[in-house]
C-alpha cells in the first residue's frame, strides 16, 4: 500500500507569481523602426562619402586624343607653337605657358624632367586644384595633361 498525500500548500510555492509584461504599442514599434532605418541610411551615406573617389575625370581618354596629338606635335615641332619669353633669357612654348584650349576647356601640360612654366609647375595652383587627365610615357619624353577644377 502506498500512501500518497498532496500538499496544497506546496503548489503555491512551486508556482512563481507571473510578471505582467508591458506590450509596446504599434506607434512605438513604428517609431523604433523609423529610427533604425534612419541610422542604417546614415551609415550608408557616410560610407559612400568616405569610400567613393573624390572626383571622376571630366573627359574620357578618347576625348583627349586631340589634346594629346597637339601636345606631341608641339613637343616635336610639327605644330607651330611659338616660343614666349618668360624672363629675359628663358623662353617656353606658348602652349606650355597658357595651355591648350579645346571644346571650351583649357588643358595644361608639363613634361617630366624638364623646366616647365604651366600653372602647376610655377606653383600658381596646388595639386588639389587640378585634375590629372592623362600621363603619357609612350614618346621620347613623358608628359602629364591636367585641367583646373
Amino acid at each position: 500500500m502506498i500512501n500518497a498525500t498532496t500538499h496544497q500548500g506546496a503548489e503555491g510555492v512551486l508556482r512563481a507569481d507571473a510578471r505582467h509584461v508591458r506590450h509596446i504599442s504599434s506607434r512605438a514599434l513604428l517609431i523604433m523602426m523609423g529610427v533604425e532605418l534612419v541610422m542604417i541610411f546614415g551609415v550608408l551615406v557616410w560610407a559612400l562619402f568616405w569610400l567613393l573617389p573624390t572626383s571622376t575625370p571630366f573627359a574620357s581618354h578618347q576625348d583627349l586624343t586631340p589634346v594629346v596629338e597637339m601636345v606631341r606635335g608641339s613637343l616635336s615641332g610639327a605644330i607651330n607653337d611659338p616660343m614666349v619669353d618668360v624672363v629675359p633669357g628663358v623662353s617656353a612654348r606658348s602652349s606650355n605657358l597658357r595651355g591648350l584650349s579645346m571644346g571650351g576647356s583649357v588643358f595644361y601640360y608639363y613634361v617630366e624632367g624638364h623646366a616647365n612654366f604651366d600653372p602647376l609647375s610655377r606653383g600658381v595652383v596646388g595639386h588639389d586644384s587640378v585634375e590629372i587627365m592623362l600621363r603619357d610615357s609612350s614618346g621620347p619624353s613623358a608628359f602629364v595633361i591636367y585641367r583646373m577644377r
